[in-house]
């Protein structure tokens, strides 16, 4: 997968779920293991794992154990099931966006954020120490 590039499952969603979504739901018949996806989506485990913890709450996933492995697999009864599969279908028949077209043009912000600080006033001027003088000599400043 080009980095450069993006899928619309990539733009909707963050990295990580993006990834992790791919795999349950573009064979959604599928059961996965955790340490299975994270090989497959070159995550790590823990990430893989934290992920699958989010979906799981959503009860878009469900999961089984084996006493070896927990299996993770797409909740066919969620609501949401069908249109996943087609997210990710569609996503993966359509084609990549470049990732210079998904960033932000330069605006007058950035601009301004180039802009340089003054350079500092030369060593031989002296110092004004009595800016703040009872005298009210405003000659001074």
């Amino acid at each position: 997968m080009s980095h450069s590039r993006q899928t619309i499952l990539e733009v909707l969603f963050p990295k990580v779920r993006a990834k992790v979504l791919r795999l349950l739901f573009s064979a959604p018949g599928n059961q996965r293991y955790v340490r299975e996806l994270a090989l497959m989506s070159g995550l790590n485990i823990h990430t893989v794992h934290d992920e699958l913890r989010k979906l799981s709450a959503l009860k878009l996933v469900t999961s089984w154990s084996n006493g070896f492995h927990r299996f993770y697999q797409p909740n066919r009864a969620h609501r949401l099931y069908s249109q996943l599969c087609r997210i990710v279908e569609v996503s993966e028949k359509s084609p990549r966006t470049k990732h210079s077209k998904l960033r932000r043009l330069p605006g007058r912000i950035a601009k301004k954020a180039k802009l340089r600080k003054p350079p500092p006033l030369p060593r031989d001027r002296p110092i004004n120490w009595h800016l703040f003088s009872q005298r009210g000599d405003a000659r001074r400043l």
